[in-house]
């Protein structure tokens, strides 16, 4: 419902309230329902009680750092703003790994790719890590009510914070003008992620940023709305740098000079998040290298090789290079939009006439572009290693199929010609004896021994009718071999038939 002129707390409408608002222009009832109080899925934090956010500002020259309630942001946001302002918001990992881990091997990969500090991380209570499972419900460090202060102060575009607690990776700017078509205020906001597989704790390091810049040009300030967002505590490392390297900024002195271009924080903000990439590469590689040694150094060894490591690998490449496509169009887009700041708001259309610092921001964009580029070939590169070598795998057992078929097909010849000799052999003797067995002794007679008084005959009786054995046994012998030979080209045709009309 669309807040009223006498409306105590307008902030709680938002972004209804907002000077800037236009139901036909902005959707500000899906920016509703995103920041609404109960969550809508797992993707959605919780609101806390009470508000602990850590804030940086910064204000010609000096520099302050701290963590503030929700009586404090009223404070503050009642002052005059500083130079620059930075609200961090950082929900609550849903999972603790660390807290749970129990395998020191898996410490030192995570130490070796830079993902955990140094300190010391003592194994797993086995007690807490069956009671725990390492799981928390995820929760915003700062209260709606606030957030809604915020938003509503400072006129950020329901398209900009309609996925401060949601997924969603995308890039928008806005400009807003008064009458006089002279440029109030400049905003940009996108969410990148950094993310790595580790393959030895066989969880994702992902860490989604969200960046929200607003530029005022009457006072020439800015508020920076930073989101650090991970599912679980793997990347530990890489968001105590961004905050070092935040707070390190705001507490110099020359931030004065350099605080007067809005895009300043997106530089600081991206050069570790792209080496964290670098860092990321490792882990894969070093699987690849692991998996080529034991195929090609020992013989035998592919047969051990561990393909659904393999496979994860290839599928965690895959992923990556999404990301840093998409970090690389973030890229040119805050080039584009820088260009458009220097043309629109400070007035500068020609290069000429741009200061150093336009130059500096410039120099830094080329470089991360550069930089994710390479880095970007080498994840292409190590990719198509994983291929390759699941290529070689599958001819490799390929080769090992067919030699065992060899074998076995070797091995059923040498038995097809001993049961083609016995089988040769048995259809030989087979009319004799079938003869034999019919006649009986009626053709040959045997020596007669007598009957006691005279002796016996001791010559072997013929018959004189000997030659119908002859003749019966060749003429049914070759009768046989006859039929066998018609029924074998017989079934060769009938097979060599089937075969034409399978491939026809």
């Amino acid at each position: 419902m669309h807040a009223t002129a006498g409306s105590h707390e307008p902030h709680l409408d938002y972004p209804f309230p907002l000077p800037s608002f236009c139901p036909g222009l902005d959707d500000g009832q899906f920016c509703q329902r995103e920041l609404k109080e109960e969550s809508r899925s797992w993707r959605s934090e919780k609101y806390p009680s009470t508000s602990s956010v850590l804030i940086f500002d910064h204000d010609h020259g000096m520099g302050t750092t701290g963590t503030y309630n929700d009586a404090d942001i009223d404070r503050l946001l009642a002052e005059r703003q500083p130079q620059i302002r930075i609200i961090l918001l950082h929900p609550t990992p849903e999972k603790r790994i660390l807290r749970t881990l129990t395998d020191p091997d898996a410490v030192q990969v995570l130490l070796k790719n830079e993902l955990i500090n140094d300190r010391k991380v003592t194994p797993a209570d086995p007690q807490f890590h069956d009671d725990f499972k390492g799981e928390v419900s995820s929760e915003l460090n700062i209260t709606r009510d606030s957030l809604f202060k915020i938003l509503t102060k400072f006129d950020i575009a329901p398209a900009a914070s309609s996925h401060i607690r949601g997924q969603e990776q995308i890039f928008g700017s806005r400009q807003l003008r008064d009458d006089d078509g002279t440029v109030t205020s400049f905003e940009f906001w996108y969410a990148i992620r950094a993310r790595a597989y580790v393959q030895k704790v066989r969880e994702e390091a992902d860490l989604k940023m969200t960046i929200v810049t607003r530029y005022d040009a009457k006072t020439d300030t800015t508020l920076a709305l930073l989101k650090y967002r991970s599912f679980n505590d793997l990347p530990q490392r890489l968001h105590e740098e961004l905050v070092d390297n935040l707070e390190t900024f705001v507490r110099t002195p020359n931030t004065a000079s350099l605080a007067k271009n809005p895009f300043i924080p997106s530089i600081i903000h991206f050069n570790p998040t792209i080496q964290y990439y670098r860092r990321a590469a490792r882990d894969p590689r070093d699987t690849i290298r692991a998996e080529e040694r034991r195929v090609l150094d020992t013989a035998g060894e592919h047969s051990r090789t561990d393909l659904p490591k393999l496979y994860l690998t290839l599928t965690s490449l895959d992923q990556d290079k999404i990301q840093m496509n998409f970090i690389l169009g973030v890229i040119e887009r805050l080039r584009k939009q820088h260009e458009v700041f220097q043309a629109i708001v400070k007035r500068k259309p020609d290069v000429q006439d741009r200061d150093l610092l336009y130059f500096r921001v410039e120099e830094e964009l080329d470089r991360f572009e550069n930089q994710m580029t390479y880095f970007k070939s080498s994840v292409e590169d190590i990719a198509r290693r994983v291929e390759r070598l699941l290529d070689l795998l599958f001819n490799m057992s390929s080769r090992v199929n067919t030699q065992s078929s060899m074998k076995m097909t070797k091995y059923a010849m040498q038995e097809s010609a001993s049961m083609s000799t016995i089988s040769v052999v048995t259809m030989l003797f087979l009319p004799g004896t079938f003869i034999a067995t019919i006649l009986g002794t009626n053709i040959i007679a045997g020596p007669d021994r007598g009957d006691g008084e005279s002796p016996g005959d001791r010559r072997l009786l013929v018959s004189s009718q000997w030659w119908i054995l002859l003749v019966a046994t060749l003429s049914l012998t070759l009768a046989t071999f006859v039929g066998w030979h018609w029924m074998r080209d017989r079934s060769k045709r009938t097979l060599k038939l089937k075969i034409s009309k399978h491939e026809v």
